[in-house]
């Protein structure tokens, strides 16, 4: 839960940055915030991180209207073009926090290999 914390912070400060309209700023932070999510969980925990951008940004935006004292109706209508904008930020901080957790799966895999595939303890 605290590695989903972080990312929230990091999206939250990119909203505040950027207001109305996703830009760079929501996109470096963004990515950052999946990036060392991904990076602080155990392997187990990574089916949690790496789809939480989407779900964080979409939450947030509902938030942020909510406190503005939108209706419900209001807040359906309003989430839809901002996570549209925010498409490519999402993509790019799923896809980072996805190879991120290919490099850590794939090095766990690396050294739970067997040992007797080619180490050179053959006598001879």
């Amino acid at each position: 839960m605290a590695a989903v914390a972080v990312s929230a912070v990091f999206t939250s400060v990119g909203i505040w940055l950027d207001g109305e309209q996703p830009g760079v700023v929501l996109g470096v932070l963004m990515v950052f915030g999946a990036l060392l999510a991904a990076a602080m969980v155990r392997p187990v925990g990574l089916w949690t991180v790496v789809p939480a951008p989407p779900l964080l940004y979409a939450g947030l935006v509902v938030a942020v209207a909510a406190l503005q004292g939108k209706s419900l109706g209001e807040l359906t209508i309003l989430v839809a073009p901002p996570v549209v904008r925010a498409f490519p930020h999402l993509a790019v901080a799923v896809g980072v926090g996805l190879l991120v957790a290919l490099a850590r799966l794939g090095g766990l895999w690396w050294r739970s290999r067997s040992s007797s595939t080619g180490r050179g303890d053959a006598v001879g």
